[in-house]
């Protein structure tokens, strides 16, 4: 029998049948979040669908696997994006890789826990990118001041009533 049901939400108001990646409006306006290259953005995507509300702390995912996952052949720039978000406090290292156990045994992939969410036993977010920041003079640093410059501009002319998209000096001459 089919069910026509199936889609809306239950009792709890959760859909079983779609799920989210949620991220917090207070990581999106971080300034470590404005820091974050586009290829660790992605990736904190990419790990943010490995959750499912249960299993923060155990997101097993190799550098080889995330380069698959965001289309990239470049494992360095992979392992990059995994340094950057550890380094701005957006993910911790449960386990590390572990090539000396049989494949059978445990998973040979690294472990990451999603720091702005609950952890194993109901481990409270350490929301440890809230006081970080890139070191002054850096790529990151320059992205995180114009990110965050970005944002100031939008809330500014959101909150004035301008919409700051029509405003902007890149649509001149169209």
């Amino acid at each position: 029998m089919h069910n026509r049901n199936r889609n809306k939400p239950n009792q709890k108001g959760r859909n079983p049948t779609s799920r989210f990646a949620r991220l917090d409006h207070r990581l999106l306006n971080s300034p470590a979040y404005r820091a974050l290259s586009v290829t660790a953005r992605a990736l904190l995507v990419e790990l943010t669908m490995l959750e499912n509300g249960g299993n923060n702390g155990s997101l097993f995912l190799s550098i080889r696997d995330a380069a698959g996952r965001l289309g990239m052949a470049d494992l360095s720039a992979v392992r990059g994006a995994f340094d950057e978000l550890q380094g701005l406090g957006f993910v911790e290292m449960t386990e590390d890789a572990s090539f000396h156990v049989k494949a059978a045994e445990r998973s040979r992939a690294r472990c990451w826990r999603l720091t702005w969410l609950a952890g194993p036993g109901r481990k409270g977010p350490s929301l440890a990118f809230m006081a970080r920041q890139p070191q002054p003079g850096t790529k990151a640093h320059k992205r995180m001041e114009r990110g965050t410059r970005a944002l100031k501009g939008y809330r500014q002319g959101r909150d004035s009533g301008k919409f700051p998209i029509l405003d902007s000096e890149t649509l001149e001459g169209n």
